[in-house]
């Protein structure tokens, strides 16, 4: 999905002014600091013998080099990579990513062990990328994917390319990627507001910086658009750093944001003090936060659940001196090894050589404090509250309020995911496939992206308004609380939910609902546990994995568990073996308490439900 923002004014005519008159040198151009040497990019030729140090006497960096090297040594036998349309959006995505994947690893190995096996088959992928018919310019990310991979090879490579190799792979950069996004850039189609805008920025900055010395108009040019453009979009880390389009999304943008930072900051000395901006340097905590014990994210919107390494926490832990990010990053990474699914291993792996690099340079990891047990995030709405950190069995809530509207986002505001006892109870579906039809134009209609496919309240069974917000109104010690009022406009006058962990081992979610007429009101929580209903509907029994957790209503007492179907025909994803497990409150006309508590089995004893205004 492609969001677009305006960059108006000097700004926008200087830019298209420079794509005009291609100017070969400015007085006061970005490019003045240039470092004129290879490699340029990321990591300097003194940035090697401290990494090279790690790898010897830290135990994770020599793991990681270890499977570094394993991949390498079996890349020198594969084919390179060919041109290969697909995807559920007819792209070359899934090629640019191994592209990335296999020249970035390929390289790396290269500086690190001076085994020219490597740059010789890194050279075969940049070059079999040259000759690709396009890079896929109709859908950017791609062709900024292929640009970050080409780019990187090229800088980290260039002292090994013959006069012609080096030419050949040159002049695709600029063919296939630098003038098509200028070119976007002078049609003001190129000012997008979401992901895109890092990934895009990102890559083809990398590109214009490693072809500077013989493209410097060109380069001048990609690099005054990124300034603004970049600078804008740091807003979205902004107060506290986070992140609207969830923990997914957060791991693929801020990668390229970073190695935009990171290759400025090595290339010309300076970044612009886009790093600098409010929240940016916060912005791990997000991930770290909503990453739940059990290893999955708080997958809000359009995220999957299972988690995944984000190198790039560790460029953060060295940049902003905070040696906490580097540990849990460790931490988790450490955990997940041999515990990932395909997909997530393949996608993980193509910037694993960075995350080598930048954790071997990150002073003093082992000193830091654990983040706090609850914290908040204003801007995106969200609260996380856990009973312990390094616990894989800790009781943990991601909450979320929110912008209906935001990249990404499903009309999902109040929903909710729970881990306790090792498992997920309380699950978010994630995406469906972004090929259907409408997925981004009018997909509130298919289940996972509409208000009943999470879990929250659904009223007469309809969707929460598409430009409805939520804010946290309280956070306290060991809960949150989220006004929902504009979820349903016309529908309820107010709504408010509050979300506790009790005694770090009970949760209970509670709803104040006062409506505008009759309503029909449905509490949902979607789980892929077993659910077994006690015969007087009060309580429920979830069960996955040799784990039990017991659900109770406390308020109404008139009130009854049922379940509801989830699965879902074809073309939507089936969401097979997920119980739907509501409350059905049919034709309610006053003010309403709805409150649910979850337990261990064993656990008889059940808080007095209070008024939320009251929670402390």
């Amino acid at each position: 999905m492609i969001f677009t923002l305006r960059i108006a004014g000097p700004a926008l005519l200087f830019m298209l002014m420079g794509l005009a008159s291609a100017p070969v040198c400015k007085a006061d151009g970005p490019l003045d600091t240039l470092n004129t040497k290879h490699p340029r990019l990321l990591f300097t030729d003194n940035d090697l013998p401290a990494i090279r140090r790690a790898i010897k006497s830290d135990a994770f960096a020599k793991q990681q080099y270890q499977e570094l090297l394993v991949r390498g040594e079996a890349l020198l036998d594969a084919p390179p990579d060919k041109y290969q349309i697909g995807g559920p959006e007819h792209t070359l995505l899934t090629v640019a990513r191994d592209l990335e994947d296999r020249i970035v690893t390929l390289a790396a190995l290269y500086r690190m062990s001076g085994d020219r096996r490597f740059a010789t088959r890194a050279t075969q992928e940049m070059l079999s990328a040259a000759s690709y018919p396009n890079w896929s310019t109709w859908h950017f990310l791609d062709t900024a994917e292929v640009t970050t991979a080409v780019g990187i090879g090229y800088d980290w490579l260039y002292s090994t390319l013959s006069a012609q190799d080096r030419k050949t792979i040159r002049d695709a950069l600029v063919e296939k990627s630098i003038d098509p996004w200028l070119a976007l850039i002078a049609a003001g189609k190129a000012h997008y507001a979401n992901n895109w805008a890092q990934v895009c920025n990102g890559g083809e900055t990398i590109g214009a910086l490693a072809i500077a010395d013989e493209e410097r108009g060109r380069a001048e040019q990609v690099i005054s658009y990124a300034q603004p453009a970049m600078a804008q979009i740091m807003e979205l880390f902004a107060p506290d750093g986070g992140f609207e389009e969830g923990p997914g999304y957060w791991t693929y943008a801020t990668i390229f944001n970073v190695l935009y930072i990171n290759s400025l900051d090595t290339a010309l000395g300076t970044d612009f003090g886009v790093s600098n901006s409010p929240g940016f340097s916060l912005t791990p905590e997000y991930r770290i936060q909503a990453t739940g014990p059990t290893n999955l994210y708080a997958n809000f919107g359009d995220a999957n659940s299972a988690a995944s390494p984000a190198p790039q926490v560790f460029w953060f832990a060295r940049r902003f001196h905070r040696p906490a990010y580097a540990v849990l990053e460790r931490e988790l990474a450490t955990s997940l090894d041999g515990h990932m699914d395909s997909y997530t291993l393949k996608d993980s792996e193509r910037f694993a050589a960075l995350g080598l690099f930048w954790s071997a340079l990150v002073t003093e990891p082992d000193k830091a404090s654990d983040p706090p047990l609850v914290q908040s995030f204003s801007r995106v709405a969200q609260a996380y509250i856990r009973s312990a950190w390094h616990d894989p069995n800790a009781w943990y809530i991601g909450f979320k309020g929110g912008d209906a509207h935001a990249s990404h986002t499903h009309l999902d505001l109040g929903s909710f995911v729970f881990d306790a006892l090792g498992q997920r109870w309380a699950i978010d579906l994630g995406p469906d496939n972004y090929g259907l039809p409408g997925y981004f134009a009018q997909r509130w209609s298919y289940y996972r992206q509409g208000t009943e496919g999470h879990n929250t309240i659904t009223i007469n069974g309809e969707n929460e308004g598409h430009d409805a917000k939520a804010s946290l109104t309280t956070v306290g010690q060991d809960f949150a609380i989220a006004n929902l009022d504009q979820a349903y406009k016309g529908k309820i006058q107010s709504w408010k939910r509050g979300i506790r962990l009790l005694d770090s081992k009970r949760m209970l979610v509670e709803d104040e609902l006062t409506p505008v007429g009759s309503v029909d009101v449905v509490w949902n929580f979607h789980t892929a546990a077993t659910v077994e209903i006690a015969p007087d509907g009060r309580s429920a029994r979830l069960t996955q994995n040799g784990a039990t957790i017991n659900a109770r209503i406390l308020s109404p007492l008139n009130c009854r568990f049922a379940t509801a179907n989830a699965e879902m025909p074809a073309p939507q994803a089936s969401n097979k073996g997920v119980t739907n497990l509501v409350v059905r409150l049919p034709k309610q006309t006053v003010s309403q308490t709805i409150a649910v508590l979850f337990v261990r089995p064993e656990d008889r004893v059940a808080p007095p439900v209070r008024p939320l205004a009251t929670w402390r």
